[in-house]
C-alpha cells in the first residue's frame, strides 16, 4: 500500500498503530519547565577544559556592555549545510531571522543529500530501511535522529528541489527502490548539486542571497561567542562579537546553533575523538564554538564514539575506492588486507606509526584494471584525475587529483614518489601471490588478487583526512538541546555536525549515500518549524504532486 505523506505521518498504515509500529516516529510534545541543574563548582561547565576553550572564540565570563541590541524571532548561528535551510524555513514560517557567522561567506561542504518519499514506500519498508541503516551502523544509530531523518528527509528533499530551481541551480535528482521482504519497500530520492567543483557551497550561497532579499539578516565575521541564559535556565539570545563591540542578539522564539563540529580543536579531538589526533583535518576553524557555547548552558556531548568521516573520493574517482588494489605505504611496503571498505581506511592507517601523515598512501594497478575487477570506470575518466593531463578535467576538485599513469613501474615510482626499487620488489610479491592464489602477508581473498602485469602502470596517491566529527551535544528528535538530565534547555535548538550522535559509530554510516547532508538539511529545516509552530508540520510543505515528474524527465 503506497501512502501519502499525512497518511503516513498519522500513522494509518496498514500494520497498524503509531504505538505498533515500535515508535516509527519520535516523540517532539512540548516538556514541562523544569528545574535547572545546580551548576558545577569547576570553574568549567562539565565535560569541558580551559584547554577547550583557549582554541575557541567563545567567551565564559558574563558579557554586560553591548554597542548594540536587536530583537529577531530566531537567531541561527552557521550559514552552511544546516544553518541555511534553518533561515529560509524560518522565514516561511513568519519569523523575523538573524544569522550569524564567524568566516566572511557561507560555508557548505558535499555534494549529495537524500530523503525517503513515503508517498512510494509503505510503511514497514520504512522500518525495515532503518534496520538496514542500524545493521549497518554496528546497531548505535541514534533512534530520534534516524526516525528524523526517516521521516522528514523526503519532504526536506522535495523543497530543496524547489528552493534550487527558484534559485536557478537545479540539482541531478533520481530516486531509488529498495524491496527487502515480499510486499516492502521503500523509495530514497537524491539531489546532487555538481559535478564538482560546484557542491553544497554553491546552492547554499544562493538560498542564504534569496534569504537576505526575503528579509533576514546575515552578519558575516561576527562570531558568536556566548548564549543569553536567564534565570530560569531558558535561552533568549546570543551575543555575536564584532569589530565595533559585542551584540546582543535577542531571539523571541528560538536561537538555532548550526556552527559546525570540532575538528580543528585539537583538546576536544584528543578527548573525544582520539583516533584522528595524527591525522590531517580537511576543513579549517570548526573549533567546536557551538558546542561549547552550548555546554556552557548546561547541554551534554553525546557518549563516544563521534562517528567520523575520514574519506578520499577526489584523488582518484569515488568508484576506484570500492577495488581492492595494492595498497602500499610511504615506503613503498605493503600493510594491510586491502578488502576493506574506504570508509574505514583510516582504521588500519592510524597503525602507520611511523609515518609522519598516517593519511598519505598508495593503490597501484594496471591498465586491465576494467577488465580484471569488473569496474566501471573507464580509462578515459580516469585521466580526468591526472594532474595537467587536462586543460579542463571535468567532475573534479583540479587540486585535490592525484592519479599517475607510466609505462614503467620505475617511472611509476618517480611519479608517486615511492623507492623504485620497493616498489617492484612489492608488485614481484603481490603478483607470486595472484598465481598461488595464497596471500601469505594478509590473506586477500584469492578471487580479489589481481596481477599488476599490463602497461602502462597506475597509482593513486590517496589521502586520508577528517573530513568532519559527526557528533556533539546531545539532541532530541526535534534538535532541541538536551542537558545532563535529558531535558530540552527552552528556546535552544542545535543541527547539523555539531548535533547529537545520528550514526554513534566508530566511522560515519554509508549503508547510503547522502545521509549525512541530508541529515543536517533535515535538522535545520525541522528546528526552524518546532521552534516556530512546536510541531513537526511546515506551513508550506513540499507537495509531492508538483515534484514527482521530475524524477522521470
Amino acid at each position: 500500500m503506497d501512502l501519502n505523506r499525512r497518511q503516513f505521518l498519522k500513522g494509518t498504515a496498514a500494520v497498524g498503530s503509531v504505538a505498533a509500529l515500535g515508535g516509527l516516529l519520535s516523540g517532539c510534545q512540548p516538556s514541562k519547565e523544569t528545574e535547572r541543574t545546580a551548576p558545577s563548582n569547576s570553574s568549567y561547565p562539565a565535560g569541558t577544559t580551559s584547554e577547550d576553550f583557549e582554541a575557541s572564540v567563545v567567551e565564559l565570563d558574563p558579557i554586560t556592555v553591548f554597542a548594540d541590541e536587536k530583537h529577531y524571532d530566531i537567531v541561527v548561528i552557521g550559514a552552511g549545510t544546516a544553518g541555511v535551510p534553518a533561515v529560509c524555513t524560518a522565514l516561511e514560517e513568519g519569523a523575523t531571522v538573524a544569522c550569524l557567522q564567524k568566516e566572511s561567506i557561507v560555508i557548505a561542504h558535499g555534494n549529495g543529500s537524500s530523503g525517503p518519499i513515503l508517498e512510494e514506500s509503505n510503511a514497514i519498508g520504512t522500518l525495515q530501511y532503518k534496520q538496514a541503516w542500524r545493521a549497518a551502523g554496528g546497531y548505535r544509530m541514534n533512534p530520534e535522529l534516524l526516525d528524523l531523518y526517516v521521516n522528514h528527509a523526503g519532504e526536506m528533499i522535495m523543497w530543496m528541489m524547489g528552493k534550487a530551481a527558484e534559485v536557478g541551480l537545479p540539482p541531478q535528482m533520481s530516486k531509488m527502490r529498495t524491496d527487502f521482504d515480499e510486499g516492502s519497500f521503500i523509495t530514497v530520492a537524491s539531489n546532487f548539486f555538481g559535478p564538482k567543483p560546484i557542491n553544497n557551497q554553491d546552492i547554499m550561497t544562493k538560498l542564504a542571497d534569496e534569504a537576505k532579499a526575503n528579509g533576514a539578516e546575515f552578519f558575516y565575521e561576527t562570531p558568536a561567542v556566548q548564549l543569553v541564559q536567564v534565570e530560569d535556565g531558558s535561552v533568549t539570545g546570543v551575543i555575536g562579537k564584532t569589530k565595533d563591540g559585542y551584540v546582543k542578539f535577542n531571539a523571541a522564539k528560538a536561537v538555532i546553533v548550526a556552527a559546525g563540529d570540532y575538528q580543528n580543536n585539537e583538546s576536544l579531538v584528543t578527548r573525544y575523538s582520539p583516533d584522528i589526533v595524527r591525522f590531517q583535518r580537511k576543513q579549517v576553524n570548526m573549533t567546536g564554538d557551538g558546542i561549547l557555547m552550548n555546554m556552557a548552558v548546561g547541554a551534554r556531548m553525546v557518549p563516544v564514539n563521534h562517528a567520523k568521516t575520514m574519506h578520499d573520493m577526489d584523488a582518484g574517482p569515488m568508484l576506484m575506492t570500492g577495488y581492492p588494489f595494492m595498497a602500499l605505504n610511504e615506503r613503498g611496503e605493503r600493510f594491510m588486507n586491502e578488502d576493506i571498505p574506504m570508509e574505514s581506511w583510516d582504521l588500519s592507517l592510524q597503525h602507520n606509526t611511523d609515518a609522519e601523515d598516517p593519511g598519505r598512501f598508495f593503490r597501484i594497478f594496471d591498465n586491465e584494471f576494467a577488465a580484471k575487477y569488473d569496474a566501471m570506470v573507464t580509462v578515459e575518466s580516469l585521466e580526468n584525475y591526472i594532474p595537467g593531463y587536462k586543460d579542463d578535467p571535468t567532475g573534479v576538485y583540479t587540486s585535490l587529483i592525484d592519479t599517475h599513469r607510466a609505462d614503467t613501474l620505475e617511472e611509476l615510482a618517480e611519479e608517486l614518489g615511492l623507492p623504485a626499487e620497493t616498489l617492484k620488489s612489492s608488485v614481484k610479491e603481490w603478483n607470486a601471490y595472484c598465481e598461488s592464489g595464497i596471500d601469505e602477508r594478509f590473506g586477500l581473498a584469492k578471487d580479489k588478487l589481481k596481477p599488476i602485469d599490463t602497461p602502462p602502470y597506475w597509482g593513486i596517491r590517496q589521502w586520508i583526512r577528517c573530513s568532519a566529527i559527526n557528533a556533539g551535544v546531545a539532541v532530541d528528535g526535534c534538535c532541541r538541546v538536551l542537558d545532563e538530565n535529558n531535558k530540552p534547555i527552552a528556546g535552544l535548538y542545535s543541527v547539523g555536525s555539531g548535533a547529537g550522535n545520528v550514526c554513534g559509530g566508530l566511522e560515519w554510516n554509508l549503508y547510503q549515500g547522502g545521509l549525512c547532508c541530508g541529515s543536517y538539511m533535515t535538522m535545520g529545516r525541522y528546528a526552524a518549524v518546532h521552534a516556530m509552530t512546536g510541531g513537526m508540520t511546515p506551513s508550506h510543505p513540499a507537495a509531492y504532486d508538483d515534484v514527482k515528474e521530475l524524477w522521470n524527465a
